[in-house]
């Protein structure tokens, strides 16, 4: 997610911050201040933590269900409220002296009011009894004995199949990627996957338009992956590729009619397959019905909105047909009940897609320095004029 610079409250916060921050200080704050303040620790990092372990802590007064729970009660005592606008509070566990308590400002009432209005915390799941694993069981599956837990071992990475790349509008002629291209912008998403959900430790992830399954082994602590398709040579490959691990299971399966019970999985992913869905509102639909209440869908999407088609566009020159807009899509996850919780870019160079340019930067798709200033770019841009995006979103 990229910093809101033209946010006056986010901005005057991270002046604020810019101006006091200590050469050791070390800062707890939202994610897209990473983009203006590098050293800022992500609120994960406080699972363990106390305030007294960081000087300087923002918080945003709209995502508190984001910080760890015993961190955020521990706060108010802990430390001081130094600044504050309509959006955040940044506390110091050790105000310096020219900074007076704000602890009876209106800004920080409202801390406290969001504070006391948020649920109570989810309980910690129950352990599964010993010997098993939790499933979800596909349409067809005859009832039985959940399979034996079998002792973590360590997955290797994704292979990068050419077989799983998807179309790139945005190249052409033809749309398809340079191999080193390709590899660059699945290793991004990898990135991205680990970074956004984790290896879902214990969970039941759905992979919806899974092709080959590449991704399924960046999930192997979760409890059960369960992959679908309705392509079944791309669903013979995930098989081949899992045939050894019991908890990956895929099936066959329009995206727009799931046959799965509602809040059957904890988190599920739609990458790189949204625009080929015939009905990609219904499939959101679809993933949203299947997620437990708090469970995360992580999406894909080519950006019609990048950087090199805004340009196609005041040209007045013929646009790729397919692709969205990172607030169209997310108008959709939220007609469905997900909110977007993280936002990314993937992959920028300006010259892909422009009138008679695409031949002539063909050599480039393999050229290590203009690829790795493709990712590098991609992530600055972030996903308002990045070639692609990733969204997060939560249920509930």
């Amino acid at each position: 997610m990229s910093f809101p610079h033209d946010d006056t409250a986010w901005a005057a916060t991270a002046e604020f911050l810019r101006g006091r921050l200590g050469p050791a200080d070390r800062l707890l704050a939202p994610d897209p201040f990473r983009w203006v303040i590098p050293r800022a620790q992500r609120f994960r990092q406080a699972a363990e933590a106390a305030p007294a372990d960081f000087e300087w802590i923002a918080t945003h007064k709209g995502e508190l269900a984001e910080i760890p729970r015993d961190f955020l009660a521990a706060l108010p005592g802990g430390a001081t409220p130094v600044f504050a606008n309509e959006v955040f509070v940044v506390w110091a566990p050790t105000p310096p002296a020219d900074l007076p308590s704000l602890a009876e400002a209106d800004h920080v009432r409202a801390f406290h009011a969001n504070l006391a209005a948020l649920p109570p915390a989810p309980p910690a799941p129950l352990p599964a009894p010993p010997g098993r694993v939790t499933t979800v069981r596909l349409p067809g599956d005859e009832p039985g004995d959940a399979p034996p837990a079998l002792p973590p071992r360590p997955l290797p990475r994704p292979r990068h199949d050419p077989r799983d790349a998807a179309p790139r509008p945005w190249l052409s002629p033809g749309g398809l990627p340079g191999v080193m291209r390709e590899r660059a912008f699945q290793e991004e998403l990898d990135r991205l996957v680990a970074d956004s959900l984790g290896p879902a430790t214990g969970e039941a992830l759905l992979d919806i338009g899974c092709g080959g399954g590449r991704l399924g082994t960046l999930f192997g602590a979760a409890a059960q992956v369960t992959g679908i398709d309705i392509d079944d040579a791309a669903l013979a490959r995930a098989r081949t590729r899992h045939a050894m691990l019991p908890h990956f299971a895929f099936a066959r399966m329009d995206a727009a009619q799931l046959g799965f019970a509602d809040a059957s999985f904890d988190a599920a992913v739609i990458l790189d397959s949204l625009e080929a869905f015939a009905e990609p509102a219904l499939a959101l639909a679809e993933a949203a019905r299947v997620l437990a209440r708090g469970g995360r869908l992580m999406v894909t999407a080519t950006n019609r909105e990048s950087l090199p088609l805004r340009a196609l566009r005041r040209l007045a020159l013929p646009m790729p047909k397919r692709g969205f807009s990172v607030q169209e899509l997310t108008g959709m996850l939220r007609a469905v009940g997900l909110h977007v919780i993280r936002s990314d870019g993937l992959l920028l160079s300006p010259g892909w897609a422009l009138p008679g340019i695409g031949g002539a930067m063909g050599p480039l798709e393999e050229d290590p320095e203009f690829v790795e200033a493709a990712r590098l770019l991609g992530r600055r841009a972030g996903p308002d004029y990045a070639m692609a995006f990733s969204l997060v979103a939560r249920k509930g």
